[in-house]
């Protein structure tokens, strides 16, 4: 549902309550000043069309417990399926001597509370039976927290219930002032939060219940109060409470006057201003004018959005304001696709640092869109202090200074569109930097909010959650003195896990992926998806993960159909299906990749033998029209042996890796053209599979010019070096000085710069020049890319063949796994009389007159035939 839609009501009424007891017949209760005042402030927000727009707010005001109760049955009970209701208590909590916890009226007695105070148990029961399909409750008394204990879940509903304090605080009133009472220290927090748009934290234009709780915990937290609100409940999206302000504070009058316009034509006048101001104004101007244009980003009107973008992204806001569209509509794009894998650090250096960054990607557009890739997928870019690459992240909305701003990635993914590519980022789900606010925020206590984001225990001495050595020999519990207890990490200690059994977790991760989805993304590569339960064991792949990613899945599929989810897995193909998920138990990743092909293929080409490449083909499953396959044959990690077995890892780290210093304990760190040692053919027939075998290539920048590693570098960085451009200074990857460079340009006389460049290799027959070929001749034949793939019997244990066949287009691929020339007979029993045409040069072979057709190919040689 729409934010839009729910505040309107199209889907069913909005309706709210507030049940407020300041005034008490027995002298036990002291009267208070602040729930009438907290119910007043829940009506003003509620009821304005501007925010809440609900459709009825009813105030209850000193109610006896006869009144309270039939108002409140009432209002659970006469709701309809698709409502939105919404309730509010302020006023005394009380535990009885037989622990039972109550919601105090006006005229409750404390010895007799079972017969003139509200029960938790009868609340709860109201809640659970409520047909409604949405429902919040917000109790703001003393001893709140005892109220979660009463509440079931029911999996055919979304429940949120907010209480102000813990199970043993007290609820604190607002201190009164000059005009009189004011709401409790809760109350005002919470919604003030919404009425001034401060808890639209995401500058989205919504403020939903999670927004508008966490900027009150933030209020109370600082406010000097022991108290500490919590919210419980099953919620399976946002609920929209309200629409949220502009963000006005610090603009001239007459610029904030425009911004909140009702005339969509004042709001795009006004982005003209907000850009001046964003130039020229002072500080504050400055920071208000871009929290203007980042909430207007959110606009109803359709040109508004998109001259904010504009202005965000730098440029003139008098551009073309025509929506900006990718290739088609067609939402299986990412089948045909062929994908580029960036690391932005190392690729353009556009403002002369000696770091690569998003303006210099975008400087280097046209040179994608001529090798004719599809989509890039940008290595970590978020906010992170460096000690694992970037993928250490320690704020999931923000962009890392070194990088760029979100306007510059803004800019990148307009002018991307605007020559039909798409781009996706890393996103890492399984944990953050320990640098991150929300790891900083649970260390510092067992309570609040953030105490329970990641996995905490009081010992590390259990055998849960220990991995084999062959997983990684780094995953631990690791001793945090500050909260003196252990938290789990699986990968390097200064990345701490996430709890996801924490719904808050979940939901935190959902507003990450919505943030960057608005702002134009076309998708991410969740890495480290497999790993986000900690279980007894392993852990990889449990049900509760699938179920987490089907989440997000389907909140793509509703509210942004065309994005897509990559994920990795190191498994066998038959087992990384199961990452595409199903049409019953739900969808997931819409393209998988395996990193089990590459050390296959390597083995076909050290056996000279097919076998080891065919029998992972044959293992994997028919995929639904809406899954794809992710190929590659290096990125920018390890090549990983793990998956295979001793005698073949062996064998691999020998023909490829023969120095210690190449390898690491999980396998190879060299880049493709080092491991082929740089021979033409092989690189050729590399890609020819990469490109003809089922699935979506991913081809990482530089292997198209064949750059090589340099093994000086400790760990991976020895396969992340500068991109080569040119075979000037830097390699024309920056305009710093040398000694600026973040990682050196390779400078040896087969792989430096001066010698593989893309310059070079754009004027002269060259591995580029092939590549771009193939991805030419790939997208004219859509049996590449969507072809039922089928594996051709051969005579000759060196030749691999198969046919791709796809609306009566049939291809047949063949190749030679030999250095030696090769003859070889292939089963085309099928394709009798059939004359097979090459596909890259026009060549016409030999009518298929007998069933094993005879044919000889080059060392190393392929064929791609048309049948």
């Amino acid at each position: 549902m729409t934010p839009e839609n729910d505040l309107r009501g199209r889907h069913g009424a909005r309706r709210a309550i507030a049940v407020a007891v300041g005034r008490y017949r027995d002298p036990a209760f002291p009267a208070l000043a602040s729930p009438v005042e907290d119910a007043k402030a829940m009506e003003r927000v509620l009821t304005d069309e501007d925010l809440g727009g609900f459709d009825s707010v009813r105030l209850l005001l000193d109610p006896s417990r006869a009144e309270a109760e039939v108002s409140i049955y009432e209002f659970f009970a006469n709701a309809d399926p698709d409502d939105f209701l919404f309730a509010y208590f302020s006023g005394h909590g009380f535990v009885d001597e037989h622990n039972r916890y109550f919601l105090v009226m006006a005229d409750s007695d404390p010895r007799r509370a079972p017969l003139t105070a509200i029960s938790a148990e009868w609340l709860a029961d109201c809640l659970h039976g409520c047909p409604a399909g949405r429902v919040v409750v917000v109790l703001d008394c003393c001893y709140a927290g005892r109220f979660l204990a009463s509440i079931r879940p029911r999996g055919d509903v979304e429940r949120v219930v907010i209480v102000s304090t813990s199970a043993v605080q007290l609820a604190h009133e607002g201190a009164p002032g000059p005009a009189g009472p004011k709401p409790s220290v809760f109350g005002a927090a919470f919604f003030d939060g919404i009425a001034s748009g401060a808890a639209d934290f995401d500058g989205n234009g919504w403020t939903s219940v999670r927004e508008a709780f966490d900027h009150a915990v933030e209020k109370v937290r600082t406010s000097g109060h022991e108290q500490t609100p919590k919210m419980a409940g099953t919620v399976t999206g946002d609920f929209w409470l309200s629409r949220s302000p502009r963000r006005t504070s610090g603009l001239p009058q007459e610029v904030a006057n425009l911004v909140n316009s009702p005339n969509p034509r004042a709001r795009l006048a006004v982005v003209d201003e907000l850009v001046a101001l964003l130039t020229e104004g002072g500080g504050v101007e400055t920071a208000a004018a871009e929290a203007a244009l980042v909430a207007l980003r959110a606009d109803q009107d359709e040109q508004v959005r998109l001259a904010s973008r504009r202005a965000l992204a730098g440029r003139s806001v008098a551009a073309s304001l025509e929506p900006v569209s990718t290739a088609s509509a067609d939402p299986y794009w990412y089948r045909k696709a062929v994908f580029y894998e960036i690391r932005v650090r190392s690729f353009a250096d556009g403002d002369g640092d000696g770091v690569g960054d998003l303006r210099g990607l975008t400087r280097r557009l046209d040179y994608l869109q001529w090798t004719g890739v599809d989509c890039l997928v940008l290595s970590s870019i978020f906010d992170s202090p460096l000690r694992d690459d970037g993928y250490d992240v320690s704020d999931f909305t923000a962009i890392h200074p070194g990088l760029g701003t979100i306007g510059d990635l803004v800019e990148l993914v307009d002018e991307a569109h605007r020559r039909r590519m798409r781009v996706v980022l890393d996103l890492v789900v399984n944990h953050t930097s320990d640098h991150h606010r929300w790891f900083q925020e649970s260390r510092a206590g067992r309570e609040g909010p953030y105490a329970d984001f990641y996995v905490w225990r009081d010992t590390a001495e259990s055998d849960d959650l220990n991995l084999p050595a062959s997983e990684t020999a780094s995953a631990q519990w690791r001793y945090d003195p500050r909260r003196r207890q252990y938290y789990w990490h699986r990968f390097q200690p200064h990345s701490p896990d996430l709890n996801f059994d924490n719904p808050a977790v979940q939901e935190s991760m959902l507003k990450v992926v919505r943030y960057w989805l608005e702002l134009g993304v076309d998708g991410f590569r969740l890495v480290a998806a497999p790993f986000l339960y900690e279980r007894e064991g392993d852990g990889e792949g449990l049900s509760e993960t699938h179920d987490y990613i089907r989440r997000i899945r389907e909140e793509i599929d509703k509210v942004y159909p065309g994005r897509i989810l990559i994920t990795e897995v190191g498994s066998e193909p038959r087992g990384a299906a199961g990452y595409f998920g199903g049409p019953e138990e739900g969808r997931e990743c819409h393209v998988v990749q395996y990193d089990s092909l590459v050390p296959r293929l390597l083995l076909a080409m050290s056996q000279e033998n097919h076998t080891p490449l065919s029998e992972v083909l044959r293992q994997a499953p028919p995929l639904r029209p809406d899954c794809q396959w992710g190929l590659f044959l290096r990125n920018g990690n390890e090549l990983s042996l793990t998956g295979i077995d001793q005698e073949a890892r062996d064998r691999l780290l020998r023909a490829y890796a023969p120095s210690p210093g190449m390898r690491t304990s999980q396998g190879i760190r060299r880049r493709l053209a080092a491991l082929l040692e740089n021979d033409r053919a092989h690189l050729e027939l590399a890609f020819s599979l990469l490109l003809s075998m089922p699935g979506a290539p991913f081809i990482y920048y530089g292997d198209e010019i064949a750059m090589g590693d340099n093994l000086a570098l400790s760990g991976n960085q020895s396969v992340r070096t500068p991109m080569q451009w040119t075979p000037d200074r830097n390699a024309g990857f920056s305009a710093s000085e040398p000694e600026r460079l973040a990682l050196p340009v390779i400078m040896d006389s087969v792989y430096g710069y001066q010698a593989t460049n893309v310059e070079a290799q754009r004027r002269s027959r060259s591995l580029l020049r092939f590549l771009r070929r193939l991805i030419e001749v790939r997208r004219l034949n859509p049996a590449f890319a969507e072809g039922e793939f089928r594996l051709v019997t051969t005579t000759n244990a060196a030749v691999l063949a198969f046919v791709r066949v796809h609306q009566g287009a049939h291809v047949l691929c063949v190749t030679n796994f030999s250095r030696h020339a090769q003859a070889a007979r292939l089963d085309l029993r099928g394709y009798l009389g059939s004359i097979p045409t090459e596909l890259l040069g026009g060549g016409r072979f030999l009518r298929v007159e007998e069933a094993m057709y005879p044919l000889t190919l080059s060392g190393h040689g392929y064929y791609w035939l048309s049948l």
